[in-house]
C-alpha cells in the first residue's frame, strides 16, 4: 500500500485520470497522420500538459480554498470568466461521456457479437452510470485498480503483436493530416481532474517534488500510448476510428481482452470526471445532488439518441476545442493567482497560444466545415 501523500501515489492518481478511451482513437490518428507525426504530438503535448498540471497544482496550494477551477475562474476572471468556464468543463466533460458510452456500446459487441448494438449500449450506460453514486473515497481506490489493469494488458498486446511493431508500411509524416492528431492525443493525455485529488493528498506529506510526481503519471500514460498504438498497427488487419470494431480477425481471447481493458478504462477514467461535474455543480453552482447526478447520468445517452454518435468527431470536438479551453482556463488562472517570473510567463504564453490555435481550427473542422 502506497503511503497517503507520496510522489508515487499522486503519479498514479495522474496515469489513472488520464489513460482511458482516448487511447481508441489513436491507432486511427497515427496511421493517418504519419507515425513520427503521431509521436511528435504525442511528446510535445505531454510537455504542455504538465506544465499546465504544475500550474493548476500551485494555484491550488497557494489560494488554498475550496474553490476548484469553475469557482477559481469566476474569482480570477469574472463573471464572463465563470461562464466560459462552465460552459468549457461541464459540458466538455458531459461530452466526454458520450465518447465514452460509444465506446463502450463497441466493446460489449467486440466480446459478444451475437448482442445488438442497442441492448448493448442499455447494458453500458447502466453499468456507467453506478460510479456517479459512489462515494469519492472509494473511487480513488478503483482509479488505481483500474490503471494496474489496464497497463498490464496494453504489455500483453503489445508483446504478443511481436516482432511487428515498427509501424511497417506506415508514412512518417502525412502533410494532409498535419493538424489531425491534436484533438485525439490532448483528449488522451487530459487529465487534470486528478490534479484536485493530488492537492487534497499533498496537503499531508508536502516532501517529494510536484513536477516529478505529475510528469511521471503523464509521461507513464504517454508510454502506454506509444506501445498501444504499435501492437494494434502491428496486429490489426483494418484500422477504424475507435479501433474496436475493426478487430474482427484477431483470435477470441485478444478480443476478449481488449474489450475487458477497454470496460475497465472506461470505467476508471469515468469516475474523476464525474467526480469533476459534480464538484462544478454541486460546490461552484449549489445545484441540488439530485438534480447533478440525475444530469450526468442523463445527458449522454441523450445526446448519442439525437444522433451525436461518431466516435473520431466526439473526441476531436472535446479535446480540440473543450480540453483547449479548460487548459486556457488552467493557465489564465494560473497566471493571476501566481508570482512567476518573465520565463515562467512566456512559457505559459507559448502553451496557451498553441491551445487557442487548435481550438480554433477543430471549431473550423468538426462544426464549421
Amino acid at each position: 500500500m502506497m503511503k497517503k501523500g507520496s510522489g508515487m501515489k499522486i503519479a498514479a492518481l495522474v496515469a489513472a485520470a488520464t489513460v482511458g478511451d482516448g487511447v481508441f482513437a489513436l491507432p486511427f490518428v497515427f496511421y493517418q497522420a504519419g507515425w513520427l507525426l503521431g509521436l511528435a504530438y504525442l511528446l510535445v503535448l505531454s510537455a504542455f500538459v504538465i506544465v499546465a498540471h504544475v500550474v493548476y497544482l500551485e494555484t491550488l496550494e497557494k489560494v488554498g480554498e475550496k474553490e476548484r477551477l469553475l469557482g477559481l475562474s469566476k474569482k480570477y476572471l469574472g463573471e464572463g470568466g465563470f461562464w466560459v468556464g462552465f460552459f468549457a468543463i461541464v459540458l466538455g466533460l458531459l461530452l466526454t461521456l458520450v465518447a465514452y458510452l460509444i465506446l463502450g456500446t463497441q466493446f460489449i459487441h467486440l466480446a459478444l457479437p451475437a448482442i445488438r448494438l442497442r441492448y448493448a449500449f442499455a447494458a453500458f450506460w447502466a453499468l456507467i452510470s453506478l460510479p456517479v453514486f459512489i462515494d469519492d473515497s472509494y473511487a480513488i481506490d478503483l482509479e488505481l485498480v483500474g490503471i494496474v489493469c489496464t497497463s498490464c494488458v496494453i504489455l500483453l498486446i503489445f508483446l504478443t503483436a511481436l516482432p511487428n511493431v515498427f509501424f511497417a508500411g506506415i508514412p512518417a509524416i502525412n502533410w494532409q493530416n498535419l493538424f489531425l492528431p491534436f484533438g485525439a492525443v490532448l483528449f488522451s493525455l487530459a487529465g487534470w481532474t486528478s490534479i484536485e485529488p493530488a492537492y487534497e493528498s499533498r496537503k499531508k506529506a508536502r516532501k517529494h517534488d510536484p513536477w516529478r510526481a505529475l510528469a511521471s503519471g503523464t509521461i507513464f500514460a504517454a508510454l502506454l500510448y506509444a506501445l498501444f498504438v504499435s501492437g494494434i498497427l502491428g496486429s490489426a488487419s483494418i484500422i477504424t476510428p475507435d479501433t474496436a470494431s475493426g478487430l474482427a480477425a484477431w483470435p477470441f481471447w485478444k478480443k476478449e481482452l481488449l474489450a475487458i481493458m477497454g470496460l475497465i478504462a472506461v470505467a476508471t477514467v469515468y469516475i474523476p470526471i464525474s467526480r469533476e461535474i459534480k464538484n462544478s455543480l454541486e460546490k461552484d453552482l449549489k445545484w441540488s445532488k439530485l438534480f447533478s447526478r440525475m444530469l450526468i447520468v442523463l445527458l449522454p445517452p441523450a445526446l448519442i439518441l439525437l444522433g451525436f454518435n461518431n466516435f473520431l468527431t466526439v473526441v476531436g470536438l472535446v479535446g480540440g476545442v473543450f480540453l483547449s479551453m479548460q487548459y486556457l482556463l488552467i493557465i489564465s488562472v494560473g497566471r493571476q493567482a501566481l508570482t512567476l517570473s518573465p520565463r515562467r510567463k512566456l512559457l505559459l504564453d507559448l502553451v496557451a497560444l498553441i491551445f487557442v490555435i487548435a481550438a480554433v481550427y477543430s471549431v473550423y473542422t468538426f462544426v464549421v466545415r
